[in-house]
């Protein structure tokens, strides 16, 4: 009974390492998008391929009744004398498992060459077919003493011992990796004004893997910063924003490239918001739409519109600088303020076609103060702006700003200036504004200090 314990412990650790051996294969053999699947399979296979026989030589083996004997004659005869016939059974039942795991092996590595072998490209097939040859030579000597001595039942035996080495030498003749595309040479062309060069060395190296995102990006912004051609550029991006590998960020972030050239090269405020709509459009319920959502409400309505937007000189902190203490521009003459009008009628026209267009709204608000002196609008106008959601501290810092020096300079109203200034202190604290008002508040108790005296 030990000596068939033994050998039955001995034979299934082989045929543990078998079925270790075709699965670590298996694996290697299979793409990585692939391998939740085929631990499925492997499952199902493992149940069908090698559970189900070796439970059926079990029950072959047992002898269910006296019209059904053991299957192997050494079982039977230990069965019909009457004595101990369990370590017959354990010998023939060990010997079943190495052979059924032996050939279980084998035809498993030999289906996964083959799959692999019909999905690969003529010139790999044929880097594997020498391979083929090359094991065979090697191997068809050592394979053949192998059926030799044991038979049909080592069949399995010798034919894994073939297949073994090519599975593990296929992967990198059947799937070889991927060298990444190479844009070094594009740059350098580009760098030296050869744009045509650079273009075509972009699309070779495309053609090595046509989904990579950025030889893509990098091939339209070449059409829109250097060609000056939009459509192509829009016709690139809207092909990068296809590709299924394209992941939501890379989408976005191309679209909104977009949405810059449209505006900065085209001068086309409606095309850079059609760009912007295609990331609420495709993502729709996400952060990224959001954004997206949010610059188009900042975007101008017209030409003109970004026209001013873009001739407009930025001040640095204009409500609360030095001008805050020179008085205010006359605005008596007739055709100031007729021009004034005007623009606050246009500011207006644009407000009715989208309330939350911020460039109009402020704009109008310093007409209404500055050019009419009619301040009590403006403030009213920046209230509105201020109660906007999803503004960005600084604006919010510089409308507060605002509202504390035209209290100051337009009303002459130090007291409510002064909340606002305190406000501002407050709520954005670390903003360049809240510099600019802690200055302003010490020299408004300076006054006030002066005034007392």
């Amino acid at each position: 009974m030990s000596e068939a314990i033994a050998l039955f412990l001995t034979l299934g650790c082989l045929s543990a390492g078998f079925i270790a051996l075709a699965i670590f294969l298996g694996f290697r053999l299979t793409l990585e998008e692939k391998r939740e699947r085929l631990r499925r399979w492997f499952i199902i296979w493992g149940a069908r391929g090698w559970g189900a026989p070796l439970l059926l030589w079990a029950i072959m083996n047992l002898g269910i009744s006296w019209k059904l004997q053991p299957f192997m004659p050494m079982v039977q005869a230990a069965k019909n004398r009457g004595g101990d016939w369990v370590p017959e059974f354990v010998y023939v039942l060990a010997l079943g498992i190495f052979v059924i795991s032996s050939y279980w092996c084998a035809v498993t590595l030999g289906w996964f060459l083959a799959t692999l072998n019909a999905a690969a490209d003529k010139e790999a097939r044929k880097d594997f077919r020498a391979l083929c040859i090359t094991c065979v030579m090697a191997l068809i000597v050592p394979a053949g003493i192998i059926l030799l001595l044991g038979g049909w039942a080592t069949l399995g035996l010798a034919a894994t011992a073939m297949l073994a080495p090519m599975a593990g030498y296929a992967p990198g003749i059947l799937q070889p990796k991927k060298i990444p595309p190479m844009y070094a040479r594009a740059v350098a062309r580009m760098k030296f004004g050869k744009y045509s060069e650079a273009e075509w060395e972009i699309i070779r190296e495309l053609e090595k893997s046509e989904d990579d995102y950025e030889g893509w990006m990098m091939l339209a912004e070449l059409y829109a910063n250097h060609f000056r051609d939009l459509t192509e550029a829009e016709r690139t991006i809207i092909e990068i924003c296809s590709q299924p590998k394209t992941t939501p960020s890379q989408l976005s972030v191309a679209l909104h490239r977009l949405a810059d050239w449209q505006l900065k090269l085209g001068q086309d405020p409606n095309a850079a918001r059609r760009a912007l709509q295609m990331v609420c459009d495709r993502l729709p319920g996400t952060h990224l739409a959001h954004m997206a959502r949010l610059r188009m409400n900042q975007l101008p309505l017209t030409r003109e519109d970004l026209r001013e937007q873009q001739s407009a000189k930025p001040i640095p902190l204009p409500a609360l600088g030095d001008k805050l203490d020179e008085p205010p521009a006359p605005v008596d003459a007739q055709a100031a303020r007729r021009k004034a009008a005007q623009d606050a009628n246009a500011c207006v026209e644009r407000l009715k076609q989208d309330p939350n267009n911020i460039v109009a709204r402020e704009r109008l608000a310093r007409i209404f103060t500055e050019d009419l002196n009619q301040p009590d609008l403006g403030l009213e106008q920046l209230t509105l702006l201020l109660n906007m959601p999803d503004q960005s501290e600084l604006k919010r810092a510089d409308w507060l700003g605002l509202v504390a020096a035209w209290h100051i300079k337009f009303k002459h109203d130090p007291i409510t200036g002064r909340k606002f200034l305190e406000r501002l202190l407050h709520e954005f604290p670390e903003t360049p504004q809240a510099f600019a008002a802690r200055r302003r508040l010490e020299l408004l108790e300076r006054e006030l200090r002066q005034g007392g005296r």
